[in-house]
């Protein structure tokens, strides 16, 4: 199963298009991975266009956007898409320190805590980072507990 996912993510010409305002997006090879945010929900689309090999939904309100700590070299976020026992999890990432530094992305996909496979985007290819997600959460009346590593409704 892990040979053929993996296949199955590597495989095909194109680039995928996902409805709503685009939160990320960025080429991986012949295809596009895109989150996109449409009334309230958050949808992700990885493969060729208009026919995107997997598109999943979630909900923003109980979304797996994990923000930038404000801690260390690297400003980076990532948000999780689970869909049965696989996560697919977007990331973005910018070298603070690093003048000539663009922003990197990609996915990783996970079985439980088994990495299966890393795409990254291709060099120059991520024009927004997620952090336009935190905005959006607290739209919505969420904000992040720093310590509980967790987003809440006790925005105090």
């Amino acid at each position: 199963m892990r040979a053929a996912l993996f296949l199955v993510l590597l495989a095909a010409p194109a680039g995928a298009t996902c409805q709503g305002d685009t939160v990320f997006s960025c080429r991986i090879g012949a295809k596009i991975l895109e989150v996109c945010h449409k009334t309230g929900a958050l949808n992700y689309a990885f493969g060729p266009e208009g026919q995107p090999e997997l598109a999943l939904t979630q909900p923003l309100e109980t979304a797996a956007y994990t923000p930038w700590p404000g801690v260390g070299r690297a400003i980076w976020d990532s948000l999780a898409f689970t869909n049965k026992g696989t996560t697919y999890e977007v990331w973005t990432s910018f070298d603070r320190m690093d003048e000539a530094a663009k922003l990197e992305g990609g996915v990783n996909v996970l079985e439980g805590e088994t990495l299966l496979a890393t795409l990254a985007c291709d060099p120059g290819s991520v024009a927004t980072s997620l952090d336009i997600l935190s905005e959006l959460k607290s739209q919505i009346g969420q904000c992040w507990d720093v310590d509980a590593k967790a987003w809440t409704r006790s925005c105090d």
